[in-house]
């Protein structure tokens, strides 16, 4: 009878610690403390006293309303979906407001990273209107006095109903996204969610900085440049190459094909093996490493064919011309 009314009890639980409700650890230890209240005389064992304590601890960090539990699960996938929404903001960036950011420039206009950075937040304040309730809708933002807003302090245009009940239907295909804009330039701009290619340009969160644009230079890639591979890199700091780049995704790498890893392995340079091989300037690993991991890394680098060379720079400088444009125009000139 204990153990039906304790299952009973736990089917009205939201979970334990991570918010899913199909954590079945409650349930668990209360199956066993009834096994050990059943074998103990008096039912004060040590094991006993432990099962209870252990319940007790559990309940303490359950999650006690669906909110909270939903809350939990989605610390959990945050991570993941602020990346599809920051891979949101670099195609709208790129296709959408692309053609006005060009046109500001040429104008004279400083459009760096606290410009976009401040129309990201913009952005983000008007798609949460849809969801939110009377009560947790923010007052009318300042304008700037020639009833336009500013950007600086400003939440998002007011009337939007017509936007927000889109937003409440659903996203239609990529397709149907026509914007005035997109019809100024000559230049044919590719509609839908972007290829998971090697580009690093693809998947930046924010645009990139001096140091992040110097490293794809072409021009510091010489006969002399070492390299090595990002297997090699990822093992000194203990993580796999995926994870590397995902906390530095606009690092300088260059994917290689199925050429290049035949000629690096006949050359002792690469070890046959399934999955792409990605080659990053040696030089590059002095800010990832501490220096006594350095010397490991230089040990392993290697010069490279002139062929190959030549693939890379062709690489680099594509990705270089797409950084280059974040930067202001100041910047750019001395690069």
């Amino acid at each position: 009878m204990s153990t039906v009314f304790s299952i009973k009890m736990f089917d009205r639980m939201t979970g334990n610690g991570n918010g899913n409700k199909m954590n079945m650890r409650i349930s668990i230890l209360d199956e066993l403390l009834n096994r050990e209240m059943d074998g103990s005389s008096d039912g004060s064992s040590a094991r006993v006293n432990s099962l209870k304590h252990v319940i007790k601890r559990n309940k303490m960090d359950m999650a006690d309303d669906a909110p909270s539990s939903l809350d939990l699960m989605r610390r959990i996938f945050q991570a993941e979906i602020s990346r599809e929404i920051h891979q949101i903001m670099e195609r709208h960036t790129r296709t959408t407001l692309w053609p006005a950011i060009e046109n500001l420039r040429k104008n004279g206009h400083v459009v760096d990273e606290s410009v976009l950075n401040g129309l990201y937040c913009n952005i983000l304040e008007a798609a949460k209107k849809p969801y939110q309730t009377k009560e947790d809708e923010p007052t009318p933002p300042p304008t700037n006095g020639n009833g336009f807003l500013d950007i600086g302090l400003g939440v998002g245009i007011q009337d939007q109903d017509h936007h927000d009940n889109n937003l409440k239907r659903g996203y239609e295909s990529d397709s149907s996204d026509v914007s005035g804009v997109s019809h100024c330039s000559d230049a044919k701009r590719r509609r839908g969610r972007p290829r998971k290619d090697e580009e690093a340009y693809r998947l930046e969160m924010t645009p990139p900085t001096m140091n992040e644009v110097i490293r794809w230079n072409p021009d510091r890639i010489d006969m002399n440049t070492r390299f090595v591979t990002a297997t090699k890199i990822a093992q000194v700091l203990g993580m796999p190459p995926s994870i590397l780049f995902n906390k530095y995704p606009r690092m300088f790498r260059y994917s290689c094909d199925e050429d290049d890893k035949n000629i690096l392995h006949d050359q002792n340079r690469l070890i046959r093996a399934p999955g792409r091989c990605y080659l990053l300037a040696a030089e590059d690993a002095r800010q990832l490493v501490s220096p006594n991991y350095f010397q490991d890394i230089l040990n392993a680098s290697f010069l490279i064919s002139e062929p190959l060379l030549s693939k890379i720079r062709n690489k680099a400088a594509a990705t270089y011309d797409k950084y280059k444009v974040f930067l202001p125009q100041q910047q750019s000139n001395f690069i």
